[in-house]
Parts: C-alpha cells; structure tokens; sequence
C-alpha cells in the first residue's frame, strides 16, 4: 500500500494539481523546437492557422456554422489518439467509436505523462503525427504550432453549451484570442477533503457545506492538538493553499495569479501564499513525505499524513477518495473523509467558481481529418455519448487496469458534460448512505465552476513559472520564513505580464499589453 501511496503521489505531481508554479521542472522542449513537419503557421491578422491535409484552412472545414457541424467523411480513415489517459478506458472507447462509425479506425496510444511532450515531438518529427492528443501545459503545444483551428466545429457544435459553465464563460482554449484552440477533456474537480472521524474524535462539529474561506482556517487550527501522541494536524497540504485562495478571494478571476484577461496581479496571490506559510511555520500543518519531521511524527520516513487519522483537512487530489479512502483497508482503520468545495472568502451567491485540474485536448494542425478528429477528442473528453460509455465501463468492476483495479480507482475524472442522465449514473457510484451521501451530493452540486490552473489556460504562464518564479525558489523562502510574499508582488506581477506578452507575440502575433 505504502508503494501505492507514493504511485499517486507521484501521478498528482506529474498531471499538475500542484497549485501555483511548482517546483522543478516540467519537460517544456518545444521552445527552439518546432519541426519542419508541424504546419501551423501564423497569419497576417496574428493567429495560428491549421492546415489540412488537402490545403484547405479550419475556416473552409467550417463553412456552414449556421447549419451545424459539416458531415463526416464516409471513407475509410485512420485516426490516431495519444494521450496519457487510462490505457484500458481509451481502448474501450476506441472500439465504441469505431461501432458508431464503422469507416473509421481509431489508434489509442498511451504515453506516459513525464515522457509525453518528448515523445509528441518526435513523433511529429518522424511524420508520426496524431490526430488529436492530450496535453497539461499551454506553452508546451502553443510554442511548438500543434494546435488546429476548432473554432467553427466547437461554435458550430449544439452540444457545447450544456457544459462546465466557466469553459464557455472564460472562454478556456481560446488563450485570450477569437479562435478555439484547445478544450479541457479531463476534469478533476477542486476539492477540500474532511475526516469526520477525527472531527468526532476532537469533538468539533462538521461545518456547514456553505462554509467560508475563514471558517476553515478556524477549523484548522482549531483541529490541531499538540498534546496527543501523535499530535493531531488540522491540515496535511499536498495542493498549496495559496492557489485555492487567488479563486476563492476573487470571484472575478480567470486564472492563477489573479489574472482576469487583462492582466496578472500578485497582490491576491500574496495573502494567500503567506497566510499558508504562517500555518505551517505556527504548526498547524502536517510535515511533508520523506523528511525528519514525518519520521517523529508518524515513526515513518515515508508515512503518509493520509492513512494516519490524526489529519482533520487534507488538500488532496480528487481521485484519492477513490483511489485509497473509498477502499476497504482504510474503511477498516475508520478513516471517513467527505468532501467539501473549496470554499469561497466571501459568501457567493449561486455556485462559487472553485480551481480545478482541466487537463486539455487538441486536434493536430498536421491531421489531414480535422473534422474526424474533433468528433474523435470530443468522444475521448466532453462528449454526451463519450461519458455514457465511460460510466457503464467504470461502473462495471470487471474492467480492470494493469495493476488488477476496476478503472474507477484508476484517477476517474467527473463529467464534463451537464448532461442529467449522465451525472446520476456517476453520482451512483459515490456513497449514497445517510450519513455521507449529503456531503457528496452538496459537493457535486458545488464543484462545476472550475477555472484552470495556470499553465493549462494562460500564454506564457508555465514559462514564468520555470525561468522565474521557481528558479527564484518563492514557495521555499515564504514557506521558511525567510521571506514576505508581499516582497514579490510588484516584480512578480511585472514579470508574469512580461512572460505573457512575449508568449502572445510568439504564439499569434499579437502585441498585447497589461491594461491593470
């Protein structure tokens, strides 16, 4: 289990539900790397262009956007798929694909995350292009041209307005253009975790799932209990607080960092980056991994806060439930967490926007199938028929992945789709009981308005991140004390603006300037 424990840990890392910039750094080749063989170009209006394989443009693909999506080839093609997703899930949906239309064959590979802008590349290089494909980072497919035109088949396409609201509200995948790059296909919802065994233990009543910002800090501190053995921590952070807090403070938001499409601004950032340092470096959160601290804590270098019982909140990733909480040997250690939105510091009327983990999807400017293509990704990611099919083969535990797990283990996203029948049949599959099903069903009902974390949504964002502010080494120095979050805000905020300015010149072409 121990080896599990750390298998996630590692996936939660690679996939991106790090909050803020991260440590380290990801594989973003594509810099100086555009090869010969991508055929996006820019033009004179300052917008990359997919090319089809005939010569035609994305806008002559979708001519007729009043009447709908253009018809399907009735040929026999060829599409291929590369992703990162669940081997197993994408096969399975290959071969549903393939009976909706018979003419065409689908090729789903998987290549794993942490080798997977490496291996696109090549691929490109080699002529081995896909037709569609996954991706977490923005500068990584924006910098490289692997991005076609989906604006008419997206606008053109009915079903897109039944979904996440914020995906058409922020406009997610236009990158602060008109035109539609790229689409979130995999959603893993924000989400505050809650034991409420330890709650009970600690005699603390479980707040109310409308809760604040405040109350939680509250019920933080008040959760941690230094005079037991172990100590009782009110939060064990795998996903930084200060991320969570640039949306919970500032409805308005579109991104990380309080960026609204005009411009990025620090200062929010800042009070939730350093309200987060103060509770670690006044006890209140648990230690990390792997360190002397988790070794006196737990007796365990390598102990997980998770499986401990003695954490009241835990920032986790939202298929953890499923993968170890929901499981049958932590159910008989009485470790009992529910889930709680991510709550907002002022109360909100409707539902708040909440961040989320939205990985992205694309069709390939090389595909000679562009219209094939975006019917594949849509089928693979947001899609109606897509999801119905997903349920059925998550909810049949006989499908299992490599490792022997029924598929819903396997880090099952939620829907992106609003479609009803679709959300009762996945909402089946989370407790029902009396007691827990409440807190799901309010967390379900709170969780649909995600914005994205930075570097799958924003121009420019990742690259501020790797050259700047983790080279800088910000998290560690607030962290530590050794630092205020309030000294970065006026440099820090100059340069993701900077970053953002020259990625929008390189990528379309476009002089934009900080207007905040």
């Amino acid at each position: 289990m121990k080896k599990i424990v750390a298998l996630l840990l590692v996936l939660t890392m690679l996939v991106g539900v790090m909050s803020g910039c991260v440590f380290g750094s990801k594989d973003n080749t594509g810099k100086d790397n555009t090869s010969n063989t991508t055929p996006a170009q820019t033009n004179d209006s300052g917008k990359q262009t997919g090319t089809t394989g005939d010569g035609g443009s994305a806008a002559d693909e979708g001519q007729g956007t009043a009447q709908g999506l253009p018809p399907m080839t009735t040929e026999p093609i060829t599409l291929k798929y590369l992703n990162f997703d669940s081997e197993v899930l994408t096969q399975k949906l290959a071969e549903k694909f393939m009976d909706k239309y018979p003419n065409i064959t689908v090729i789903s590979e998987y290549v794993n995350v942490a080798d997977f802008n490496t291996t696109l590349l090549n691929l490109i290089n080699t002529g081995d292009v896909p037709d569609c494909f996954m991706f977490s980072d923005a500068d990584f497919a924006l910098s490289n041209y692997l991005l076609y035109d989906m604006t008419e088949f997206w606008e053109a396409d009915p079903e897109n307005q039944n979904l996440l609201p914020t995906i058409n509200e922020l406009k997610i995948g236009y990158y602060d253009t008109d035109r539609k790059w790229a689409t979130p296909i995999k959603f893993f919802p924000g989400v505050i975790y809650i034991d409420r065994t330890v709650m009970e233990t600690l005699n603390i009543p479980m707040p109310s799932v409308d809760w604040t910002w405040g109350e939680m800090i509250q019920l933080i501190k008040d959760a941690t209990d230094h005079t037991q053995t172990p100590a009782y921590y009110g939060l064990a952070a795998y996903n930084r607080l200060d991320s969570y807090y640039g949306v919970a403070a500032a409805q308005w938001v579109k991104g990380e960092f309080g960026w609204d499409g005009t411009g990025f601004d620090l200062s929010i950032w800042a009070v939730g980056e350093q309200e987060f340092a103060d509770l670690k470096l006044n006890g209140y959160v648990a230690p990390d991994r792997e360190t002397p601290k988790m070794e006196a804590w737990l007796g365990e270098w390598d102990a997980w806060a998770g499986s401990s019982g003695r954490v009241a909140i835990m920032t986790e990733a939202y298929w953890t439930y499923m993968n170890l909480w929901d499981t049958d040997e932590y159910k008989e250690k009485n470790i009992n967490f529910v889930p709680y939105p991510i709550p907002a510091v002022e109360k909100v009327e409707g539902v708040p926007k909440t961040i989320a983990t939205l990985d992205m999807g694309g069709i390939s400017a090389a595909t000679k199938h562009p219209r094939e293509a975006y019917e594949l990704l849509k089928f693979m990611g947001w899609g109606v028929d897509g999801w119905k099919e997903k349920v059925k083969i998550y909810k049949d535990e006989s499908i299992t992945n490599a490792s022997g797990q029924p598929l819903k283990r396997d880090s099952m996203p939620a829907p992106i789709t609003l479609d009803k029948e679709v959300w009762a049949e996945y909402r089946s599959m989370y407790p029902t009981d009396e007691e827990n099903g409440p807190y799901w069903d309010a967390y379900f009902e709170k969780c649909i308005r995600p914005v994205p974390f930075g570097w799958m949504s924003i121009a420019g964002y990742w690259t501020f991140c790797d050259e700047y502010f983790n080279k800088i080494g910000i998290h560690t120095l607030v962290d530590t004390g050794q630092a205020k979050a309030a000294d970065y805000v006026k440099e820090a905020t100059e340069m993701a603006n900077q970053y953002h300015k020259e990625a929008m010149k390189k990528y379309f072409n476009i002089d934009w300037e900080p207007t905040k």
